[in-house]
């Protein structure tokens, strides 16, 4: 097992009560998806190897060296665990798969470059391993770059909206700015509001607007890869069943 399984393992375990949380890692009360989200948000900001020593150490678990000087490096996860992934009746599975892949930034690129280089049998290979699923490429490029298309007003509204805001700061450079609001910085956001021009008139504008309609809906790994080269394909209308 590569380290990135390991860190699926434990938090499909940890999630469905089979297993504490690690010292230095917390969940909140609730149902199985929220207890998933603040884990895993947990787990971006410690890093993976972090979490997956902590939950090796109270296991009593030996995980080789090599694993984790291994993580990280330009080559796709093995074959997966028997863990089943975190998910619900009404969680999408591509969700499922965009978290665990945006657990880490190295993990995030290479399923950029995947995309980019149209692999699908290394996309496959991936969503293996984080979404415990075999996922077909083409169906969810095509469900993340016509996701608002079936999202409720608000949501596709504010999708729009800030995707023009940040198209406009690409271009004039502001890439700071830029990186600071898509990784959801409060503060920045709410003195960006009183300048883009984009959002001076929406009194809805708020930063609970941005982050339940956009930052939540994977709005921000979109436009990141769509900065990066890869192509979405358009679609008219999406059925239902790919929301």
């Amino acid at each position: 097992m590569t380290l990135f399984e390991y860190c699926m393992q434990f938090l499909s375990e940890i999630c469905e009560g089979k297993r504490l949380a690690p010292a230095g890692f917390s969940l909140p009360e609730g149902g199985e998806e929220a207890r998933a989200a603040a884990l895993q948000a947990q787990i971006r900001q410690a890093g993976v190897p972090a979490f997956v020593r902590a939950c090796a150490a109270e296991s009593g678990l030996e995980i080789p060296q090599s694993e984790y000087d291994a993580f990280g490096r330009d080559e796709p996860p093995a074959a997966p665990p028997e863990a089943e992934p975190v998910r619900s009746e009404v969680r999408e599975i591509y969700e499922v798969f965009l978290d665990s892949v945006c657990l880490d930034d190295d993990i995030f690129t290479y399923l950029i470059d995947v995309l980019k280089r149209r692999d699908k049998q290394e996309f496959e290979t991936l969503s293996h391993a984080a979404a415990r699923t075999i996922l077909d490429m083409d169906e969810f490029l095509l469900w993340l770059g016509n996701k608002e298309l079936l999202a409720p007003p608000e949501e596709r509204d504010c999708a729009v909206i800030m995707d023009g805001c940040f198209e406009r700061l690409r271009r004039e450079g502001e890439n700071e700015l830029l990186a600071a609001l898509l990784s959801g910085d409060e503060t920045t956001f709410r003195i960006f509001r009183t300048q883009a021009p984009e959002l001076l008139h929406l009194p809805e504008a708020s930063f609970s607007w941005f982050d339940s309609n956009y930052l939540a809906r994977y709005y921000p790994a979109r436009f990141l890869m769509k900065c990066s080269g890869v192509i979405f394909p358009e679609a008219g209308a999406v059925s239902d069943d790919r929301r």
